[in-house]
């Protein structure tokens, strides 16, 4: 340790970053370099925390923590999203996580980012928890069903009996809406973030600048985006992506900001619409969360625990000791939270 430096880094270590990064994770969308800039040092909300150990003039470990705005008792600020821990295969047990997680939390409260967010895999999270972070919720996959040969090997139904699944399980209401598929964000997301903020208490903000920066500026844009209006007004907006998961292709729901259900039932009916080869839609909420009960009235259902291939935790890093307890408050947390998306 006594050769070890532990030290603030920023965009001039970009690249020996990204080399640290790929040795963990190699499949972790920023070892590339449009990526991470992206979300690192061209962030509109804020600097990234970014720390390193350095050995004999060489990065071998990171971590980092970068600002969104959010919403904390209804009082809008600043959080850390805390990721790309990694240490480097010729340092790592040499416990250099701790202190190096504990020096980019101190750095976002210095920032005005009161906590950190974090989504540890189930190997991180001894580690965090040990680095400061309070477990919150394992995070829950909601999925409805469009094809009958996926619903039944996945959960290993007759035929006969995945269509009769589908038809009753997965039925979805209609409401006198209709959502449609649109080019661009619409131009009237704030209104429709003011008139949600009120139900969310601690939480991303959605607004119009969340969704221009990790939407519409993101280097793999464009998503999907859908919207429906009442009487002309924005009533609802839905962000999707098409990824290969749970045993098909599905359409991963990474936003879904509604004022009603009846304008989630539509959306819901709009993103199946253009489902095309997908075999369901997915979305993630916190268990018992006001997003969860959306979807399952919007015609989703929790996938069984088992059926889940990686679970998803949710904790808090109170960079602020006066923060309340993170397990104490209700959160809002969607799928467009997590930065691997």
């Amino acid at each position: 340790m006594s050769d070890l430096v532990l030290r603030r880094s920023g965009p001039h270590e970009d690249a020996e970053i990204r080399g640290v990064l790929a040795t963990s994770f190699p499949d972790n969308p920023k070892t590339r370099a449009e990526v991470m800039a992206w979300q690192y040092w061209r962030n509109p909300f804020g600097q990234t925390c970014s720390w390193v150990w350095e050995d004999a003039g060489q990065v071998v470990a990171h971590y980092a923590a970068y600002p969104v705005p959010v919403t904390l008792a209804g009082r809008r600020t600043l959080a850390g999203v805390g990721v790309d821990a990694s240490v480097a295969p010729s340092h790592q047990g040499r416990r250099l996580w701790t202190p190096l997680a504990k020096a980019v939390y101190a750095d976002a409260a210095e920032h005005g980012m009161p906590i950190t967010m974090c989504f540890p895999n189930v190997a991180s999270t001894s580690g965090a928890t040990k680095a400061g972070m309070e477990p919150v919720a394992r995070l829950r996959t909601l999925v409805t069903a469009y094809d009958d040969t996926w619903l039944a090997e996945r959960f290993r139904l007759p035929r006969p009996a995945a269509r009769a699944v589908r038809s009753v399980a997965f039925r979805l209401a209609g409401s006198g809406l209709v959502a449609r598929e649109v080019d661009e964000l619409p131009g009237d997301l704030d209104r429709l973030w003011e008139r949600v903020a009120p139900a969310v208490a601690y939480g991303v903000v959605r607004d119009a600048a969340w969704w221009r920066w990790r939407y519409a500026d993101h280097p793999d844009a464009p998503y999907r985006v859908v919207e429906v209006r009442r009487d002309g007004e924005l009533v609802g907006a839905a962000v999707t992506l098409v990824r290969d998961a749970f045993g098909g292709r599905f359409l991963n729901v990474l936003e879904l900001l509604t004022v009603d259900v009846d304008a989630g039932r539509a959306l819901a009916a709009a993103v199946r619409a253009g489902a095309d080869d997908a075999v369901g839609a997915a979305l993630l909420a916190v268990p018992g969360s006001q997003l969860e009960a959306l979807a399952a009235r919007s015609g989703f259902r929790r996938l069984p625990t088992r059926l889940e291939p990686k679970p998803v935790l949710f904790g808090v890093v109170r960079n602020d000791p006066s923060s309340p307890p993170p397990d104490s408050v209700s959160w809002s947390v969607a799928w467009g939270d997590l930065d691997h998306i």
